[in-house]
């Protein structure tokens, strides 16, 4: 190859080209400069570019550079033949003459580069998390380069990829040593990186179980123990709601998947506690669940379904009925909340488990309701279950975290970052909640004081990407153990649906420490945490007992008044509206019910129209809304009554006016969490959206494209503190407000 190009451009350099009547050469004579003993800069004698083009060979086996005055960098010492050639073009970019070049020069003391970079990585066996492995990711390596790893307990390692096994969980610095012996030198080239690890031995138990009704007594029920891991050694317990309660081991079948006969139909809350029993150097891992069933007599059909997103196409949604019991010959029908709807028997599996797909990103209401087509009941057995879902942008994958305090110093909380972001270059935000923050992906953080802080995790997908996504968790900094006088005080509360339903909690919970209560009914519990339901109303005396040791033990006693349940037959609710004088079509609601409100959703429904829009959920008392189009609306308030009475009362209203003023209805209002507004396009265009608190000081924003039609905007708001809030919303030539309040 070197030939040949020596003979290019000595065949170059003879040629020379004829403008009309002259003949013109080429100069292409050069200088250079040692810029160091290796680095080079070579210079033209003349260039009056862009007429003339320069092609430089180095002599040294590099691509040729058409750069006008090159900086070159040889890596070895000797002497190399440098030729320049310059092509100098007439104004039509025609060749006019080619003329090459050449010098000697001599390259001495370069010195040797070196651009080995350490690192490495390691994956911790999901069979046994003592057991790590290592990855070498430096480059460059050979054969030839001397390798050291050190593991942090004392064990190292001359191999390229490494196994290591701890003894003991702990906090490990890893380093990793690379020497290479690079030709012509003889000073090694040597790197070391070292990083810290951190090995542990979570508790992985995931506490979980099922009921089921026998279809022949419905009152009696089958518990399925789902935990896992679970092992025949391991000790279960079960409290079914009613004052029983069975416990053993999980290698008893009757504790565990007990099968249990309830006297009466009614609610129940059941609770599974597992507890594993460690070795003697760790803690024991103790987990439980409790879930309320519903015991039915004669109808025992459960509605329920769950919904699980394509992860190839966010807006197709698969949809399960998972309702029990469920026969081939039930009637189903399902609304998706965008106006489409699907109905049939529970044979059709296009019915049964139907494939949604949305136009749009957003929030929607989901209904199930299934009718069991039996002949031989009388009462039809109909039931409905309504869940809101959410249907996410293409920007869709998981953040999750855990944690889990130290086991000396209880401030001191590890996090691991649990998210499955598509790419690799991800980057993770923490905030602790108490004012501090960190970017490293898994991370450890100690807090200066106990309580209660919300620990968020934002992913961005990379730092001018605009898909971020967040998980929030609250963590609990326990406080350092009371006195012995103080064990037993505890707190209680009564159910909003049932005026002789309790739930009695400790102030101080340990599963150290042993706990009795005495409702004063003759019945009681050792819970920490109890549900009770009086069968009678009256005044009871409650005491927990707390025991730690046979010097330490206190007992605290509380009255309560159990008042009688309310009839719900004969009670009712309605409500008025009064529309704004200067703003007809803002209509002011007023609930009004024969028992005092505890709770008001209001749900307000477009009728007619070409073009399905989703119903608009307004949680709040006493709503203010404005519509944004004329036409007639189904406004429907469902209203939870003192002592859980559940009535739904339901008008028709008509818009005929729609006011200039731009003024958008958020809801659910008030909200926790998400918080959504419904914006009317007539064409595609960006939306921007800005939440203002009550200084006026900008707070949270968000930017997305819109469609033609109805297009809901979503925020999470769950990180800002409770309090008023204002939405400012530019599309076009619009800006519209929303207010809402974040308890």
């Amino acid at each position: 190859m070197k030939k040949f190009l020596t003979l290019l451009w000595l065949t170059l350099a003879a040629f020379t080209f004829k403008a009309g009547a002259q003949t013109t050469t080429c100069n292409a004579a050069f200088t250079w400069q040692f810029i160091n003993g290796s680095t080079v800069k070579f210079t033209p004698a003349v260039n009056d570019s862009p007429m003339v083009h320069h092609l430089w060979n180095f002599g040294d086996g590099s691509p040729i550079s058409p750069v006008v005055s090159p900086i070159h960098s040889y890596l070895t010492n000797g002497s190399f033949v440098v030729v320049h050639t310059v092509i100098r073009h007439s104004p039509n970019n025609v060749p006019i003459c080619t003329q090459s070049i050449s010098h000697t020069i001599v390259i001495q003391q370069a010195p040797p580069v070196c651009t080995l970079v350490a690192n490495f990585s390691w994956t911790v066996t999901q069979t046994n998390p003592l057991r790590i492995e290592f990855h070498n990711l430096s480059t460059p390596l050979s054969n030839t380069d001397s390798i050291r790893w050190t593991f942090g307990d004392g064990g190292s390692s001359n191999q390229m990829h490494p196994v290591h096994t701890y003894t003991v969980p702990g906090t490990y610095t890893v380093c990793l040593r690379i020497i290479k012996y690079n030709a012509g030198s003889t000073t090694p080239c040597v790197r070391e990186i070292c990083k810290t690890i951190i090995i542990t031995q979570p508790c992985n138990l995931e506490v979980n179980f099922s009921s089921q009704p026998d279809p022949n007594h419905p009152l009696r029920i089958k518990f399925t123990n789902l935990s896992v891991p679970v092992i025949a050694t391991d000790s279960v317990k079960w409290t079914f709601g009613d004052g029983a309660s069975v416990s053993g081991v999980q290698g008893d079948p009757n504790v565990a998947n007990p099968t249990h006969n309830y006297a009466n139909a009614g609610a129940y809350t059941v609770c599974l506690t597992v507890k594993k029993h460690a070795s003697t150097t760790n803690a024991p891992c103790i987990r439980y669940i409790c879930r309320t069933i519903v015991v039915h007599e004669p109808c025992t059909l459960v509605v329920n379904f769950t919904s699980q997103a394509d992860p190839n196409h966010a807006l197709r949604i698969k949809f399960t009925n998972t309702s029990t019991p469920i026969n081939a010959s039930d009637s189903v029908r399902w609304t998706f909340g965008d106006g489409s709807s699907v109905s049939g028997l529970q044979s059709d599996p296009n019915v049964a488990n139907p494939t949604h797909n949305y136009a749009n990103a957003g929030l929607y209401r989901v209904c199930l309701r299934v009718k069991k087509n039996n002949n031989t009941t009388p009462v039809s057995c109909v039931r409905e279950k309504c869940d809101s879902i959410i249907v996410h942008h293409p920007c869709n994958f998981d953040v999750n975290f855990r944690w889990h305090l130290d086991s000396i110093n209880t401030r001191k909380v590890y996090f691991t970052n649990l998210s499955t972001p598509p790419t690799a270059g991800a980057i993770a935000v923490w905030t602790f909640g108490d004012g501090s923050s960190a970017t490293s992906w898994n991370t450890i953080h100690e807090y200066a004081q106990p309580g209660r802080y919300i620990v968020c995790l934002r992913i961005y997908l990379g730092p001018n990407s605009n898909c971020v996504r967040e998980k929030c968790d609250t963590i609990y900094i326990p406080q350092s153990v009371p006195p012995c006088t103080q064990l037993s005080k505890y707190h209680f509360e009564r159910f909003p649906n049932d005026n002789q339903k309790y739930k009695f909690t400790a102030d101080y919970i340990n599963p150290n420490l042993q706990y009795t209560w005495t409702f004063g009914d003759g019945t009681g519990s050792h819970d920490p945490v109890a549900v009770h339901r009086y069968a009678q109303p009256g005044v009871y005396v409650v005491c927990l007992t707390v025991w730690r040791g046979p010097n330490c033990a206190s007992t605290t006693c509380k009255e309560i008044r159990v008042q009688p349940q309310i009839n719900c037959d004969t009670a009712h609710v309605s409500y008025t509206y009064q529309r704004n004088t200067q703003v007809p079509n803002k209509i002011s609601f007023y609930a009004n019910s024969s028992l005092p409100i505890l709770d008001q959703t209001w749900t307000i429904t477009k009728l007619g129209g070409t073009v399905a829009t989703p119903p608009v959920i307004l949680h709040q008392n006493n709503p203010v809304y404005v519509f944004q189009d004329t036409g007639y609306y189904k406004v429907c308030l469902r209203a939870i009554l003192l002592g859980g009475c559940v009535k739904e009362y339901c008008n028709y209203i008509r818009i005929e006016h729609v006011s200039n003023a731009c003024e958008l209805q958020a809801y659910p209002n008030p909200t926790n969490n998400l918080i959504n507004v419904n914006v009317t396009l007539l064409q595609p265009e960006m939306i921007h959206a800005f939440i203002y608190n009550n200084l006026n000081i900008l707070v949270k924003e968000k930017h997305q494209q819109g469609v033609s039609g109805n297009n809901i905007v979503t925020m999470n708001v769950n990180d800002l503190p409770a309090g008023l809030y204002t939405i400012k919303l530019i599309y076009g030539n619009k800006v519209c407000y929303a207010r809402f309040q974040k308890f």
